[in-house]
């Protein structure tokens, strides 16, 4: 079924979803229609949709009246950093084509400052967690978590999920993963998720009311029953692979990251890694016979706190005071 439907000559967006008041109904969906044609990916279309339709509810103030001040008490009202982000990147769009459109002589988005991209890395879900989800006793949260954290899916790709996107490979099973930016790939699956796939029958694996359930019901399924979001799932798939490989570029692949870049905020490594990371490189240049005066300067390289460089250097000095001349 398609996202909308016509109803006297107006279209009403996304049904599934709780509407936006009546006096937002004709931009909305003069905006979707040009989001369209410019080529917007349907997930993105309906997550903006989806954003400033829900500002809309609670501004409670027809499109053209809302200014800065109103923009600014909505977003300030607690969401995290990452979340605020995304609604400001949908409600400039809203509002820059209303502009365009000649809806508005103004952009109440124009005095919103830019909201800048969380460096800070996020935790990934701990082992308690992951079990306390594939031990779940709804079958929606166990599939869930098993796509999270064994195959490194988005929620928005996991509800889309249908069993005829699992597929055979030269030596098991794979699944075809609809990403964004309408960017498929293939990711291997381990025997349980393609046997626990292949076991929801035909069509989708999640199935809702209209299609499938919504990325807001993944959402809560998995937060409700583990305690962490979905993306904290993806982070430990994420960060595994990594561990087992040591290949950033295999877990980009795996992720369907662009940039590299992105995967690295994704791999959470803590001073054991880094310890493990100086005891290979202590191993490599006692084969090899080359040594090097200062390994904390290739730490430092790497942008690791000093803190941590010192104790990891420390524990690895202590630990080959029989080789001396390599430090």
């Amino acid at each position: 079924m398609p996202a909308f439907f016509v109803s006297k000559g107006v279209f009403m967006q996304f049904e599934s979803h709780r509407q936006p008041p009546a006096e937002w109904v004709e931009w909305l969906d003069g905006w979707v229609a040009s989001l369209r044609v410019h080529g917007a990916t349907p997930a993105t279309i309906e997550h903006w949709w989806y954003v400033v339709s829900q500002f809309a509810r609670e501004a409670s103030m027809p499109p053209d009246l809302v200014e800065t001040n109103d923009v600014l008490a909505w977003l300030g009202r607690g969401v995290g950093v990452n979340t605020m982000r995304s609604e400001v990147i949908a409600l400039n769009s809203f509002f820059q084509w209303s502009l365009r459109d000649g809806r508005r002589t103004d952009d109440p988005m124009e005095c919103v400052p830019k909201v800048k991209r969380r460096k800070q890395k996020q935790k990934p879900a701990p082992r308690e967690a992951v079990e306390k989800g594939m031990n779940h006793p709804d079958p929606r949260v166990r599939l869930l978590v098993m796509l999270f954290a064994d195959a490194g899916l988005r929620r928005a790709e996991a509800v889309q999920c249908r069993t005829d996107d699992v597929i055979d490979d030269l030596t098991g099973k794979s699944l075809i993963v609809h990403g964004k930016g309408a960017k498929d790939r293939v990711v291997p699956l381990d025997e349980p998720l393609a046997r626990e796939l292949m076991s929801a029958g035909p069509g989708w694996v999640f199935p809702g009311q209209r299609g499938h359930i919504c990325n807001d019901t993944a959402y809560a399924l998995v937060k409700d029953a583990t305690g962490w979001p979905p993306h904290a799932f993806r982070r430990r798939f994420a960060t595994d692979v990594w561990r087992a490989t040591g290949d950033a570029v295999k877990v980009q692949s795996l992720l369907g990251h662009e940039s590299l870049a992105t995967t690295q905020a994704y791999i959470y490594q803590t001073a054991d890694d880094l310890r493990q990371a100086v005891k290979s490189m202590r191993s490599y240049r006692q084969h090899e016979g080359i040594g090097i005066a200062h390994p904390e300067q290739l730490l430092a390289a790497y942008g690791i706190p000093d803190s941590i460089v010192s104790a990891v250097v420390e524990s690895v000095k202590t630990q080959d005071r029989s080789n001396p001349k390599l430090f």
